[in-house]
């Protein structure tokens, strides 16, 4: 019998009570991972378990079956809606939690970051590993747009982050492969123009609140762009001491935090007079994403090498507290009132490296900012990467970086905790 289970068989054919039923063989990747499969109300047993793969037998005239496991819905699974049956990964919603999954849409390759429109009304999606980015309209549900740049930039690859203007109906989207800032126009989704960001690999792009002023954070030449929005000019570049990448500015609009990937610090730059003024030590890490909070006049950091989100007191500079959330922090983003902290992990990376899948899926948390405590959480795909909230604080976007697609979940208000029925 263990030899029978060890051969790799695509079908097996048995006669029971002279009828000939053929089954085919099924890997699933499920989390979590303790879950039981059923099949017309029966639990099947995996014939081979390898990892956090199952391996099952399943007849193939089976219409559904269906995963079950204590405190999640039940996923149902409709065998016709799939073209190959070798291999699926699913996950399962709990039954429990604020964040209600909605759809999921299929992208370009390596969707790096989300960004949603200020009216909620769009998102966009920057493309590492494609020509562009993409315009998803919300209501609809659908990718609407694919915007690229000419194609002596386009070609290139590299799109990185975006950010959306209030004010001059424009979107800019960072490209580190050339070094380029791209520009389009959000009343006709058309290409305007690209500009150099004054350095190379561009990543953040953080706006002040006038907008009249950008910030632009240079991964290879460890700098910091100072662009006048008005003419897409470089007013000065700012050297830091490592590989900027996060940033945000401070309430009073007089100060740029910035994370920094290599040396752990957050580089506090004194925007009046555009130059560094402190380092502000936080230990070795690799800070990849900052936000601030206006109404505390906190710091949040994520810290990918330690999978912690740090709180900076922004009248002291000094940590306040350190949190573990995840394996490889990504994006972190606030809630409109503030109370609420999104946090995207990749989950744990793969022994052969990042771009390959990992033993795991990743995760949302939901970090509650009054409680101090993470009180949610969702999976995610292969790696959750980009993150945004709508600007109504009722939608949340996330990036399966490997899967190539963006998944969306309903907010729930804040204080609520959607109890809905199990299936």
């Amino acid at each position: 019998m263990k030899l029978l289970f060890n051969i790799i068989l695509l079908f097996v054919t048995l006669n029971v009570y002279g009828s000939e039923i053929t089954f085919t063989s099924l890997k699933i990747k499920a989390f979590p991972q303790e879950y039981d499969l059923f099949l017309n109300k029966n639990i099947q047993k995996p014939v081979q378990v390898t990892n956090n793969i199952r391996e099952y037998l399943i007849p193939t005239n089976s219409d559904m079956f269906y995963l079950r496991s204590k405190g999640f819905h039940d996923k149902y699974i409709f065998l016709k809606q799939f073209s190959n049956l070798d291999y699926l990964e699913l996950k399962m919603e709990q039954v429990e939690s604020s964040l209600i999954y909605t759809d999921i849409l299929e992208t370009g390759s390596q969707p790096k970051s989300v960004e949603f429109s200020e009216n909620g009304e769009y998102f966009a999606v920057a493309l590492l590993n494609g020509e562009g980015i993409e315009i998803y309209s919300l209501k609809k549900m659908e990718r609407i747009y694919s915007l690229s740049p000419p194609s002596e930039w386009s070609k290139k690859k590299g799109f990185v982050e975006t950010v959306f203007f209030k004010t001059r109906n424009e979107l800019w989207v960072s490209q580190m492969t050339t070094g380029m800032i791209h520009v389009f126009d959000t009343r006709t989704w058309k290409y305007k123009l690209s500009f150099d960001s004054g350095g190379s690999w561009p990543k953040v792009i953080t706006l002040n609140k006038n907008e009249d002023t950008a910030y632009i954070s240079n991964w290879t030449s460890k700098n910091i762009s100072v662009i006048k929005t008005s003419d897409y000019s470089v007013i000065k570049t700012i050297p830091v001491n490592g590989i900027p990448r996060g940033m945000a500015i401070s309430p009073e609009q007089n100060f740029l935090y910035v994370g920094n990937f290599t040396s752990g610090d957050i580089n506090k730059i004194d925007l009046e007079k555009n130059a560094l003024i402190k380092n502000i030590d936080l230990g070795n890490g690799a800070l990849r994403h900052v936000v601030v909070s206006t109404k505390n006049r906190k710091l949040y950091i994520s810290d990918m090498y330690h999978g912690t989100v740090s709180v900076l007191d922004l009248k002291t500079d000094t940590v306040e507290r350190s949190f573990y959330a995840g394996s490889n922090i990504n994006t972190i983003k606030l809630s409109t009132d503030e109370k609420k902290l999104y946090i995207s992990s990749r989950g744990r990376n793969n022994e052969e490296g990042y771009l390959q899948k990992g033993p795991e899926f990743g995760k949302i948390y939901v970090y509650d900012t009054v409680l101090k405590k993470i009180t949610d959480w969702t999976w995610g795909g292969n790696q959750p990467t980009g993150l945004a909230v709508s600007s109504d604080g009722s939608t949340v976007a996330f990036s399966d970086f490997l899967d190539h697609r963006v998944e969306i979940y309903h907010l729930q208000p804040y204080g609520e905790m959607a109890v809905l029925p199990t299936d």
